[in-house]
């Protein structure tokens, strides 16, 4: 059998984890999985071996393309993986047991991240360009550590189970975003986080940020006691132009705009907002369990991936605060104060 053949069987038979995946996944995988077939499609699985991996790998990496690579390297894992426990194929087992053993260079840790500073800027200046949408997306990101999707939601074909029926808009069903429905009238946001499915459950008048916008929208009030003081339907982010959610092209392209415009560097994105949010917390010492929760991971090491504070500024702080501990009980002994009979060895040495 060759590539191109298991490809098509992992894409089509019915008890394929492909057909598990989300619509934009899985839209997103086969234009990846067809780049696959066009470069290695004729060869057959038997002439597959480590160093063909190795091979191909070093061809999609081009030196430091590490996200393309990677992306590479899982899909194989999963072909490989749909022909040994779905097909029982041999040579499928033969790859998968190769590349269980093999190790691919990873892209270096990103350390991008967006500031309480840099938040602030991108939320005025698109309030200065009448898109109070984009800073209040941009609010929730940063205070709550939501993503991006969780935020802005997405669109996808009317005729998919997933995502529940969401708000028809056409031919396509807006899902995942931020509903009005889901802030109560003591502004706790309720709201199901669309990687992991976990809740997130949050006071939003202990987030700043988002009350500040809340406020200038009229949601709550401009002063005094914080409360819901108008009851909204619908997404919480639309675009006000159209009145409709966003696209996610069109919010980033939006974001782009106003992060430029605002002298934020494009080497930070939109995404590094969560990074943001989660390093901020750890600086400011919050619990790191905690932190692991509020974020939604289920590992803490995940969270730590994304806590990307300045390394000098966090070991200096730790070298004072154990140097602050040895204040009065450890002292460093000059030459001229060392004992008498350690002086009268150096001199007879």
């Amino acid at each position: 059998m060759k590539l191109r053949k298991l490809i098509k069987l992992y894409q089509r038979d019915p008890l394929s984890r492909w057909h598990k995946l989300r619509h934009s996944t899985r839209r997103n995988h086969s234009n990846l999985l067809r780049q696959i077939d066009r470069r290695y499609g004729h060869v057959k699985l038997s002439k597959i071996k480590g160093a063909t991996l190795l091979s191909w790998h070093a061809e999609w990496l081009d030196g430091t393309k590490f996200s393309s690579a990677h992306a590479f390297v899982k899909k194989l894992r999963a072909v490989f993986g749909f022909g040994l426990t779905i097909l029982e194929d041999k040579h499928c087992a033969r790859i998968r047991q190769v590349m269980s053993s093999m190790r691919f260079p990873g892209a270096p840790r990103r350390k991008q991240r967006i500031t309480a500073s840099q938040a602030a800027a991108i939320r005025a200046g698109a309030w200065r360009r009448d898109r109070g949408s984009v800073a209040l997306a941009q609010a929730f990101q940063f205070d709550i550590m939501l993503r991006q999707k969780d935020t802005i939601g997405e669109y996808i074909p009317r005729t998919l189970a997933e995502g529940g029926p969401g708000i028809a808009i056409g031919d396509e069903k807006w899902v995942r975003g931020l509903l009005w429905s889901e802030i109560d009238d003591q502004l706790i946001l309720r709201h199901q986080t669309s990687k992991t499915n976990k809740p997130v459950v949050v006071d939003l008048k202990l987030a700043p940020m988002i009350i500040e916008d809340l406020r200038r929208m009229g949601v709550v009030p401009s002063r005094g006691r914080i409360r819901l003081i108008e009851r909204r339907e619908g997404p919480v982010i639309v675009n006000e132009l159209t009145r409709l959610p966003y696209p996610a092209y069109e919010f980033r392209r939006i974001w782009r705009a106003i992060a430029r415009a605002e002298g934020i560097p494009d080497s930070v994105f939109n995404m590094d907002s969560r990074a943001g949010g989660i390093t901020e917390a750890f600086d400011a010492g919050a619990d790191p369990d905690f932190i692991r929760a509020a974020a939604t991971h289920s590992e803490l090491q995940t969270t730590q991936g994304y806590n990307r504070g300045d390394e000098l500024s966090r070991s200096s702080a730790v070298l004072r605060a154990r140097a602050s501990t040895r204040r009065g009980t450890v002292r460093v002994t000059s030459h001229h104060e060392l004992p008498q009979s350690t002086n009268r060895l150096r001199k007879v040495a």
